[in-house]
């Protein structure tokens, strides 16, 4: 008979997933460029750490032809996919995100969208992303809902969700403690993108907009929990 821990292994968890090559445009990628729109409508420079396959830094681009765009991952591949996709200023191959740290790098804007939750040490991975900030900068940070129905009922039907490189998890009111309590940062916004229904993948186009206003409704349940988070005004008063 197998073990309760050999069951999870093979049934369970999902594999240590950092991106997959055909990913599509996600609402959490339109979300966050329609955030960094609102909240930094002058931003002048703006780099995704972890830019996946250059969506968001795609879209981010739609709504503001002029801006500079910098990518940062440690998969060489998405590196090339972002910038066949999206011209970008300049991109870093990284091994972690502590290597943007020992760089003297300075940004309006930092996007870091379902990365967070991969990090040994997200405290120091968020404060640190704050100090890359110039002064009002704005860092837009979006990680997995555990608390979302998927994972709600596929845990009822014994279908449990774990993608093995997910080292950390914050539902809603976690997510806001973390930032707020522990990370002591200045959280101006909290944001989500949908609540995902069936048969989203084949008419993901009519049900688009019920999911955004589901997730409205009731943003505890959304697939993303996304917190915009405001630099101080003067570098002395950094975290």
């Amino acid at each position: 008979m197998k073990s309760r821990n050999k069951q999870i292994d093979e049934s369970y968890e999902r594999p240590n997933v950092h991106i997959g090559y055909d990913q599509l445009l996600a609402p959490h990628h339109i979300e966050i460029a329609e955030l960094a729109g609102k909240y930094a409508p002058d931003a002048e420079s703006v780099l995704d750490a972890g830019c996946g396959l250059g969506e968001i830094l795609s879209e981010i681009r739609k709504r503001k032809p002029s801006i500079k765009l910098y990518a940062a991952d440690i998969d060489e591949n998405v590196l090339a996919i972002t910038k066949e996709r999206v011209d970008v200023e300049k991109s870093y191959k990284i091994d972690s995100v502590d290597d943007l740290f020992e760089m003297d790098l300075a940004f309006d804007v930092i996007v870091m969208s379902h990365v967070l939750e991969h990090t040994l040490r997200p405290l120091d991975v968020v404060k640190g992303l704050v100090r890359m900030l110039k002064p009002n900068g704005i860092l837009i940070l979006a990680v997995p809902n555990p608390a979302r129905l998927g994972v709600f009922f596929g845990n009822i039907f014994r279908i449990h969700y774990a993608n093995r490189g997910h080292a950390y998890a914050w539902d809603r009111s976690h997510w806001m403690n973390f930032l707020e309590n522990i990370a002591e940062v200045n959280v101006i916004c909290y944001s989500q993108d949908m609540i995902p229904l069936p048969l989203r993948a084949k008419l993901r186009f009519l049900i688009g907009p019920i999911e955004k206003m589901l997730a409205r409704m009731f943003p505890w349940l959304a697939f993303s929990n996304i917190a915009v988070i405001e630099a101080p005004s003067n570098a002395d008063d950094g975290i």
